[in-house]
């Protein structure tokens, strides 16, 4: 998930603790001392445009932190969880952010966009903060220099490619189109989407990049008609994309198949609808949305009766996995706790909730953590080495329906 965004509001304390004043950390050279109580904070928006995400998100919050403290905390003691809202740009994740360093978390989840957690993740690094990311996909975290402080629980971007090459291959031509949103977002992803669909043996015809104008959307889609393929990859944001698409459908007399990435699928309220024809052509790979586990969905509605469950395993998945490092390493020393993620998540056997890895800990069992999306594997650089992707399409009314999963990595 690439671009959500987030609106202002108020700070707010959840998940049953109050946030603790400790003292700062200010050298990213400087030693921590490991007081023996891992404190987490979270970075997520509850109001506005993606308060869906952000309330979803903390309900699974709330869910884990009664789940793991229920279970006796953390190597004795109770795990503090600090809530900070995200906002509806970077400058409110950076307070936020600094909000919560200086509050002396070990950990920090979210932000949950891209832009803000690129303009947050520098200082959490130097301040010798582990950061995990439920939902920021952006290629350029790929290789970030976090000095093993970073990890994610959504797929990068890279691996989104890698899905929608696949979805891709299957329109039964051998050649494709990639357009794109020319900016820092756009074109990294569908250089990675170019060489994805390569790989699998089909052959890129036209490779096309455009701005949000309509003059450059236009001269985009002139250039796709010209190339004469039969299937078009577009990697766009919740505007430009559908723009981008209805133009070249104009230009290709209603004949091109669509495949999108996961901004695509909600299309923005102000983006051109798409008419019942070529909803039925327009086709995409997305990060898992929903979790798979019953039981998981279950837990959140017995927190909130209304939760719907959106990325909610993804921030459920960072808790889990920084406790289970902690109970892990006997330690909530960030660098400590980041070293053993690897090993929690891909080295022993597979277990699916913070309570049943625990009790497998305890008995110094080698544990896997899958988590409520069933597969996921965290290598050393702190990506996911696996993932679980929806095929998704549009119904006749331009509304996505997920029409099948897509299962890629090692895992």
């Amino acid at each position: 998930m690439v671009a959500i965004t987030a609106s202002i509001g108020a700070c707010s304390d959840g998940g049953g603790a109050a946030p603790t004043t400790a003292e700062e950390t200010t050298s990213s050279t400087a030693a921590r001392d490991d007081d023996g109580t891992l404190m987490i904070g979270a970075v997520l928006p509850t109001v506005g445009v993606s308060s869906e995400i952000g309330v979803s998100m903390t309900t699974a919050l709330d869910v884990g932190i009664n789940e793991i403290n229920e279970a006796g905390g953390v190597n004795g003691r109770p795990v503090r969880l600090v809530f900070r809202e995200e906002g509806d740009n970077s400058a409110t994740a950076v307070l936020a952010v600094q909000s919560l360093l200086q509050a002396g978390v070990d950990a920090i989840i979210g932000p949950t966009s891209s832009p803000d957690l690129l303009a947050t993740l520098g200082e959490a690094v130097d301040s010798g903060v582990l950061t995990c990311a439920p939902t920021a996909s952006a290629l350029a975290l790929d290789g970030y220099p976090d000095n093993g402080l970073f990890f994610r629980t959504v797929p990068s971007d890279s691996l989104q490619a890698q899905a929608m090459a696949r979805v891709v291959e299957t329109s039964g031509t051998s050649t494709a189109a990639v357009v794109y949103l020319d900016d820092s977002y756009g074109r990294p992803f569908a250089e990675a989407t170019r060489s994805a669909i390569a790989r699998v043996g089909m052959t890129v015809s036209a490779f096309v990049g455009f701005t949000s104008g309509g003059t450059s959307i236009d001269e985009a889609a002139a250039a796709v008609a010209q190339a004469r393929t039969g299937v078009v990859a577009v990697v766009a944001d919740a505007v430009t994309g559908p723009a981008i698409i209805a133009a070249i459908d104009a230009a290709t007399n209603g004949r091109m198949t669509f495949v999108v990435n996961d901004a695509v699928r909600r299309p923005d309220a102000s983006a051109p609808p798409f008419d019942a024809d070529l909803s039925a052509r327009v086709v995409g790979a997305s990060p898992l949305a929903y979790a798979t586990s019953t039981s998981f969905h279950d837990s959140l509605r017995e927190v909130d009766a209304d939760a719907t469950g959106l990325f909610a395993h993804n921030a459920y998945d960072c808790l889990a996995i920084i406790a289970l490092a902690a109970l892990a390493a006997d330690s909530s020393d960030p660098a400590t706790m980041a070293a053993v993620i690897p090993a929690v998540t891909a080295s022993g056997s597979r277990c699916f909730t913070y309570t049943e890895c625990a009790a497998a800990l305890a008995e110094s069992r080698n544990i896997n953590y899958d988590g409520p999306g069933a597969t996921l594997a965290i290598n050393p650089s702190g990506e996911m080495t696996s993932a679980v992707f929806e095929r998704f399409t549009f119904d006749e009314n331009g509304r996505d329906v997920a029409t099948g999963l897509l299962r890629l990595g090692d895992g």
